[in-house]
């Protein structure tokens, strides 16, 4: 029984890169990945608030945060991404953001594919009102545009925060938007009549997923699925939380 617990505990553990050490920024952080915590800290720290009063992120820089090489990333999980490097490459040098942030947010978002549909199309799955001009086009290179300019706008607002940048990326909320009774996004929240109505946010996770398991260099959506205390289906049809 114990070898079966061993076993268990391991296959919910992942080491990677030594070289990428444990942010120091980063409150609970760990130097494996686990289905709770990582080297750019905790999910409960991630996610603070949203199980009392409403999110309320804490600071990271985006040059605080702890990643793989944008080459690993390309080398591993990441390969569908590559062929659209020089997209990455030309927005991170307009806005001023490392390539491997947006090609790790199209992973993200669509797992690198350009033909991706929904009301957000395309590798970086954001609205119309972020292209140039407010209006959708076929380009690619306007698409990853468009979700750098999101990113770096949110950015702006935050004061620089990395956390509640990539968390509104997602639809994550904090208080004074008007969502929730005013509040900031709660675990209760996904799967209200609200946020049921809103259809966002939906995944608890997403914050954990992306600062410890993509940026990592980790499959969350194969080999590393297991990253994530909510593990939401996002159908609310299990009396879940997301």
């Amino acid at each position: 029984m114990l070898a079966a617990l061993v076993a268990a505990l391991t296959a919910n553990a992942q080491s990677v890169d030594p070289g990428v050490g444990v942010n120091p920024k980063a409150q609970g952080a760990t130097e494996d990945v686990t289905k709770t915590t990582g080297p750019n800290g905790s999910e409960d720290w991630l996610n603070t608030g949203i199980t009392g009063d409403g999110w309320n992120p804490p600071f990271l820089a985006l040059d605080d945060i702890y990643h793989v090489s944008l080459d690993d990333f390309y080398g591993s999980i990441g390969s569908p991404c590559k062929q659209y490097d020089q997209y990455f490459q030309s927005a991170g040098s307009k806005y001023g953001v490392d390539p491997v942030f947006l090609a790790v947010i199209a992973m993200q978002e669509s797992s690198c594919n350009a033909s991706a549909g929904g009301p957000t199309p395309g590798l970086m799955q954001v609205s119309c009102d972020n292209y140039p001009n407010g209006q959708c086009t076929d380009s690619i290179q306007d698409n990853v545009d468009a979700g750098t300019n999101y990113l770096e706008s949110q950015l702006n607002s935050t004061g620089g925060n990395a956390i509640e940048a990539f968390g509104s990326y997602n639809g994550w909320f904090t208080a004074g938007s008007g969502l929730n009774n005013n509040q900031g996004l709660t675990e209760s929240y996904p799967c209200s009549s609200e946020g049921q109505a809103n259809g966002v946010p939906q995944n608890l996770d997403y914050l954990h997923q992306v600062m410890n398991g993509w940026l990592m260099g980790l499959d969350v959506y194969g080999a590393q699925n297991w990253i994530g205390s909510y593990q939401c289906d996002q159908s609310c049809s299990d009396g879940g939380k997301c």
